[in-house]
């Protein structure tokens, strides 16, 4: 058996709960497997060829040849959520920056995002960085072959989280915000999606000072933190979008205090090596503001 039919057989597929409790037995384990087998290879191929455009394939489809995988990352139809991880060679030193988890590709609609988080995963190869970082450049491959913004159960997967008010609250807002738009579908429960509860495993194995999250289409910078002063990039300006129940923002920053960095890309990239700079230095100081976190936080998550 290949390791992305093991994956879709794995204890976060029987794992799904009323509660947002659920997922966390269900990463408890949690661990890295090196060498994807050749079936694995063979999809990751396929899935950043869909992600990229014909100009950025060639420097981005060695992405797959460093691919690591989580036990228990796999989405709905069995396809593995592979990542890299960069760790800083100084990462003990006190003077060493922060460890940025970057997710790709939530929305399967939006490939820009992907190949974006993709090209910042290949450029940390050969840059000197204070920061870890780790890198999920394809988050929601199912939903990236139906080209759609849910996974393939017609959830979106930012709405998905298990944030404290899911229960009261995220069906209500789906209802009253967009009238049941199946585009904004929050989920049968909390962290009911494979696809989510990898987002979460994610977390709680590389525990994050900050996330930052790719998308588009709305070409803003949002942010989920601390009071800040935010850098100019002549790309993109910094808007407040706002969190909602069951969203990334709201879980990991108003429930956990961990800040996330929301990118919206318009349809074009823009100047993405200067954005990653900015962003990583950024990052650096927003985990500084954000303070001290509970020492259990993300085994608790």
């Amino acid at each position: 058996m290949s390791l992305a039919s093991a994956l879709s057989l794995s204890a976060y597929a029987e794992t799904t709960g009323p509660t947002s409790s659920a997922p966390a037995a269900a990463v408890e384990s949690v661990r890295t497997l090196d060498g994807p087998t050749a079936a694995d290879m063979e999809i990751c191929r396929d899935l950043v060829e869909r992600t990229s455009r014909p100009e950025a394939l060639e420097r981005l489809k060695t992405f797959c040849d460093r691919a690591r995988l989580l036990v228990g990352c796999a989405s709905h139809e069995g396809r593995p959520i592979f990542h890299v991880e960069h760790i800083a060679p100084d990462s003990n030193s006190p003077l060493r920056g922060k460890r940025i988890l970057t997710l790709g590709l939530i929305h399967g609609d939006e490939p820009l995002s992907g190949e974006m988080t993709l090209s910042w995963a290949e450029r940390l190869r050969g840059i000197p960085h204070r920061s870890s970082w780790r890198v999920v450049p394809m988050l929601n491959p199912d939903g990236l072959i139906r080209k759609t913004r849910m996974n393939a159960r017609g959830v979106d997967l930012n709405r998905n989280f298990p944030t404290r008010d899911w229960n009261d609250q995220a069906i209500k807002y789906w209802e009253t915000s967009s009238k049941r738009d199946p585009r904004r579908n929050p989920g049968e429960s909390p962290a009911s999606e494979v696809e989510t509860r990898c987002a979460i495993a994610h977390i709680k194995s590389f525990k994050p000072d900050i996330i930052i999250s790719n998308h588009t289409p709305y070409a803003v910078i949002d942010f989920d933190g601390p009071k800040m002063n935010f850098p100019r990039y002549r790309d993109l300006p910094w808007r407040a979008l706002g969190n909602f129940p069951g969203s990334l923002g709201r879980y990991m920053w108003k429930d956990h205090q961990v800040p996330v960095v929301t990118v919206e890309l318009g349809h074009v990239l823009p100047d993405t090596e200067a954005l990653q700079d900015l962003l990583g230095t950024f990052s650096i100081e927003a985990a500084k503001r954000a303070g001290t976190k509970q020492p259990d936080l993300f085994d608790l998550l």
